[in-house]
């Protein structure tokens, strides 16, 4: 009996002291930073983004017109990328009009982001991988 009663106070005392600690809550990782995009290879542009920019976060302006090329590297059709996608695609202008005539293995996309915000582009292989990249819009 006198054990089972210590067992009892044991556990009473170990709740009680679990009791007294603050939970923490985690806090959420910060977001990276966006860097600025490579150099206008195009006239008109404010920059330029390629498959280097994989998992990136870019700063650009509202209003200035971006340009992508992902290049597949290769004439294996099912190594190319496919057409650049955007969510939420709303806020962007898409300026793909035939102006720009890529090589035979490089995709190409031009965006103009109208409102501040985030813009994922997207672009996927027939293998499986994904390219991805966000315009954070100022």
């Amino acid at each position: 009996m006198h054990l089972r009663a210590s067992a009892t106070a044991l556990a009473l005392l170990l709740l009680a002291g679990c009791g007294s600690h603050t939970t923490q809550t985690a806090r959420p990782s910060p977001t990276p930073p966006c860097h600025n995009p490579d150099k206008a290879v195009l006239p008109h542009t404010a920059g330029t983004i390629t498959e280097a920019d994989n998992g990136g976060r870019i700063c650009v302006a509202h209003g200035q017109e971006i340009a992508v090329f992902l290049d597949a590297h290769t004439k294996d059709a099912h190594r190319h990328w496919q057409p650049i996608t955007l969510q939420p695609g709303s806020a962007v202008t898409r300026h793909d009009n035939g102006m720009v005539t890529p090589t035979v293995s490089t995709t190409v996309g031009l965006f103009t982001p109208e409102t501040p915000g985030e813009v994922q582009l997207t672009s996927h292989r027939e293998s499986g991988e994904t390219w991805r990249a966000t315009l954070v819009v100022h």
